[in-house]
């Protein structure tokens, strides 16, 4: 009675995926293990650690497994699989070892054949992996591959045990529900640890929103620079706004220029920097991190403060400077609070940049440096800001890499030189602006390269720029279904020639001669200077 047979089996690893989807849950709430799951990059470390974890699973999946005549029934392959699509190639290969060899451990008819079919199974979920990556996101794809996963096993207990009639009925036996129950813990598996990742990015979204509304407060004091003054304003700030702080401290690279909240016993503006975090963050440029007491490093024996996150501020030159968050409690600094200062040093060390434009303005006396700053537009400041702000609420990461772009935009416009620029650097500041307004237009721009390498050369700054910028906001901007600029380049002889095309509403001659015409009194200059 197979059938009879097959639905024991299935109860039974039906129990079974329950305690591992336990496991894999309470797993998936230990912080270590989250780190290390949000990483993009993971060390030889990690990578062992991720092995471990799912290789215990698959241990698992096999300890409370079916025995049968021949061999288990079990759910061994799916921490081994999962594996493969979250770690990669090494992890999978490292969990289907770990979980294959407590297989092979146990003797039995089938362990040679089961243990090398978990091997595999690990190793072709991490190869699937690095082909289509969007497999360890999407469950339907993770069932698939489950599905197939099993099957190849089921092959090769046919391939490799003998007698063959004896490998026939143990696959009779566990194959059918071993295919249908595996690839169902693969796909619900893949649901748990999508959900991580959902969990980051709803946590960097509102981490980006309150930086926003963090950076939008502070700006009429960092607009001045990074002074004691400033600094006390927004530390300020920060200390009324952020929930749940101790302390909010700006330094620059020696000297701490302004101390807000708890600790102000011992802890003093306008003091030398002691703290090695502190230090730390200012040498290498990356944020710090101490959890506690001790690793804050507080010489005073009664300091209420348990951890800390220290975030660089820097400008075109190096590091500037650091904002620092306290918070009473050891290891109580939260993925929000480091997101939320990570986005606030970005947003910071713009604004200071900005400063030292304004600071600049008593140099303005050339006028090419004059037309040169015209290009600063404040609608598309608030129309940029505007969009990363409807990001915020949709796609975290999209809005994290738009805030990057909109800082390079306006450091390379702020911080401007007299002294000519490559072609790539022209380019790599035009691409700032058109990514920022690809995300305005939302599909309906394109933009097309052909600059061939003979074309390298060095130009004026900001050359290029105003005319993609016209070419968007007089041609696209007024096309509803939008359009394409392509951005060229030609050489011929001893000259080169680059292009700024689009296929916009366009202009006529009399509109052309109008744009072009000298006028000292007008506003909008940008078009007239790259002429001139």
């Amino acid at each position: 009675m197979p059938f009879l047979a097959w639905g024991r089996i299935s109860d039974q690893l039906f129990i079974g995926l329950a305690f591992m989807m336990v496991f894999i849950f309470f797993l998936s709430k230990v912080k270590l293990f989250r780190s290390i799951m949000l990483k993009d990059q993971t060390s030889l470390t990690e990578k062992i650690a991720m092995a471990i974890f799912f290789g215990t699973a698959g241990i698992l999946g096999t300890y409370i497994g079916v025995p049968t005549n021949d061999g288990f029934a079990n759910t061994r392959a799916v921490g081994v699989i999962v594996a493969g699509l979250v770690g990669g190639k090494a992890v999978g290969f490292g969990a289907g070892f770990i979980a294959g060899f407590y297989r092979y451990s146990l003797g039995g008819f089938s362990a040679t054949a089961s243990a090398l079919a978990t091997l595999l199974e690990g190793l072709f979920a991490g190869v699937v992996r690095t082909k289509s990556p969007v497999c360890k996101d999407k469950w339907p794809y993770a069932l698939l591959l489950g599905f197939v996963s099993e099957v190849m096993h089921m092959g090769l207990l046919l391939i490799i045990n003998r007698p063959l009639d004896q490998a026939f009925s143990l696959v009779a036996n566990v194959g059918p529900p071993m295919v249908i129950m595996n690839p169902l813990g693969v796909a619900t598996l893949i649901a748990i640890m999508k959900n991580i990742f959902r969990e980051q990015e709803i946590v960097e979204g509102a981490a980006a929103r309150l930086a926003l509304q963090i950076a939008s407060d502070t700006t009429a004091y960092l607009r001045k620079g990074l002074t004691p003054e400033s600094a006390e304003k927004t530390a300020q700030i920060i200390y009324n706004t952020v929930n749940n702080l101790a302390a909010v401290v700006m330094t620059n690279r020696t000297e701490v220029l302004a101390y807000v909240g708890i600790g102000l016993d011992h802890h003093r503006a306008h003091s030398t920097i002691l703290s090695e975090s502190t230090k730390e963050a200012i040498n290498t440029g990356r944020y710090a991190l101490a959890q506690t007491r001790e690793k804050i490093g507080c010489p005073w024996p009664n300091c209420p403060l348990g951890s800390k996150i220290v975030v660089p501020l820097s400008d075109k030159d190096g590091t500037i400077g650091t904002l620092v968050l306290y918070k009473l409690e050891e290891n109580s600094i939260k993925p929000f609070e480091i997101e939320l200062i990570k986005g606030l040093g970005q947003l910071f060390s713009t604004q200071i940049e900005v400063s030292k434009g304004e600071y600049q303005s008593a140099l303005l006396a050339q006028a090419e440096i004059k037309a040169l700053q015209a290009q600063i537009n404040p609608h598309f400041l608030f129309n940029a800001l505007n969009t990363i702000i409807y990001y915020c609420d949709n796609h975290a990461e999209t809005a994290k890499e738009l805030l990057a772009h909109l800082g390079n935009y306006y450091r390379n416009n702020l911080v401007i030189s007299d002294k000519m620029i490559s072609l790539d650097t022209e380019i790599q500041h035009i691409n700032d602006y058109i990514i920022i307004e690809t995300a305005r237009f939302q599909g309906k721009l394109r933009v097309v390269y052909d600059i061939p390498d003979n074309c390298r050369c060095f130009v004026p700054p900001l050359i290029m720029q105003p005319l993609v910028e016209n070419a968007i906001k007089h041609g696209l901007y007024l096309k509803k279904s939008g359009g394409t600029i392509t951005i060229s380049g030609r050489h011929e002889e001893d000259k080169i020639f680059l292009i700024v095309e689009d296929d916009g509403v366009g202009m006529n001659d009399i509109q052309i001669q109008e744009a072009l015409k000298p006028a000292p009194n007008r506003r909008n200059i940008g078009l007239g200077n790259v002429d001139g």
